[in-house]
């Protein structure tokens, strides 16, 4: 059965999810239409759909006229909240590009939003998705490492999609903590099965940012050829990569720059669960783009995310106490994104706007989890100790913390 969704957002994210959502369901999601208040942006999302999406002004204009059977928000991190609010009286499913917003007060009340919300409101936590994080979340269920005590997550990026976009400015992308992070953090908790109580986390800005213009972009900048983190690359939609975009050059040394690129914390969760997570932006490790270690008490499972030129991930299961002995199962992600997570999220979507399924995979009250962690990471770093949950955490909004909804 055919979907017609609408669109908000039709830049780097709205563009994407229109192409792979169509390919995923064999073309039972189609677009409706979109709002983008930007030209370019708009063009831009035409041509690497590669046909003319009918536009609208207003999200009112687009709900009136082309009447959706979902929507999908993806426009930038920090104007969620005010287009969610402008569908109060739709009921059809929603989904939510995340972060959900860019600020602890917007977050807040996008979670007292969705609580009252008679639809279905789905967040775009992709990775949950992906074939490899289904496979070892398997495995930790079936006691393959026993009880889970611990976990080490890593990421290792260059500036990319970071610095070169409005994601290298807190006001717009809230940070990484918020903006990138979210993903591992969500992970950690959808395999541990813990909840987070408290962090402490060092952040530093190290390379990235300076005093060039806000609105210079590589393209024009006359030391393109000399500069290290120049994005030198635009690809499009007739490339191998169809679902990713790098066409993005803004100067990652711009005064406007105040993110930062080198962030390492430490997370308290219940049931002694305890763990890491660190990212960095300028030192990418060759072929990996994140590793995962979940320990227990009768084996490990460590995980790895491959970038280029390999494109899988790879499961290795060590059980305690059998040296030598190593389970390694891969995983090809077929071009895509967050690991192949994304086709998978698309036919979850179609089935809730057919009602084929009534309950959303990835939800409000996961993602709050998940940002409230960074923020608190973010908070901890400002105040050179472990920051309790609970202590930025709104009273109304604290049995999330212990699996309320």
């Amino acid at each position: 059965m055919e979907k017609r969704i609408g669109i908000i957002g039709f830049g780097e994210m709205g563009k994407r999810h229109a192409l792979e959502f169509r390919e995923a369901t064999c073309g039972m999601i189609s677009v409706a239409g979109v709002v983008e208040p930007d030209d370019l942006k708009y063009q831009q999302g035409c041509e690497w759909n590669q046909f003319q999406v009918p536009r609208f002004k207003t999200i009112a204009e687009l709900l009136e006229q082309a009447k959706p059977d979902g929507i999908l928000i993806a426009s930038p991190n920090f104007m969620h909240y005010e287009n969610l609010r402008e569908l109060k009286d739709f009921s059809n499913p929603i989904l939510l590009e995340k972060p959900l917003d860019t600020t602890l007060e917007n977050i807040v009340r996008i979670v007292r939003f969705a609580r009252e919300h008679k639809g279905i409101i789905l967040v775009d936590h992709v990775m949950r998705y992906a074939p490899i994080m289904q496979e070892a979340k398997r495995m930790i269920e079936e006691g393959k490492i026993g009880k889970v005590c611990s976990f080490e997550f890593t990421q290792r990026m260059d500036a990319g999609a970071m610095y070169h976009t409005f994601r290298r400015s807190i006001a717009k992308g809230g940070g990484h903590m918020i903006e990138k992070a979210t993903h591992d953090l969500d992970v950690a908790l959808f395999l541990t099965g813990a909840m987070p109580e408290s962090v402490v986390m060092i952040s530093r800005r190290q390379l990235y940012g300076g005093t060039r213009p806000d609105d210079l972009c590589c393209s024009g900048c006359p030391d393109i050829l000399k500069c290290s983190s120049a994005n030198l690359s635009h690809r499009s939609a007739a490339d191998n990569f169809k679902d990713i975009d790098v066409t993005n050059d803004l100067c990652v040394f711009a005064k406007e720059v105040d993110v930062p690129d080198n962030e390492s914390c430490l997370i308290q969760c219940s049931g002694g669960i305890f763990g890491s997570y660190s990212h960095n932006y300028f030192s990418r490790q060759s072929g990996r783009s994140r590793t995962y270690e979940i320990i227990g008490t009768e084996g490990a499972l460590f995980i790895e995310m491959a970038a280029a030129p390999d494109f899988q991930g790879v499961i290795h299961y060590y059980p305690r106490n059998l040296e030598g002995k190593t389970d390694i199962r891969k995983y090809h992600y077929f071009g895509k994104i967050h690991y192949n997570g994304g086709p998978y999220l698309a036919r979850h979507f179609h089935s809730l706007m057919t009602g084929a399924e009534t309950q959303p995979y990835t939800t409000v009250a996961q993602a709050f989890l998940a940002e409230a962690l960074g923020l608190a990471a973010m908070e901890s770093a400002k105040a050179g100790r472990f920051v309790p949950l609970a202590e930025i955490v709104p009273d109304d909004l604290k049995d999330i913390l212990n699996g309320g909804k």
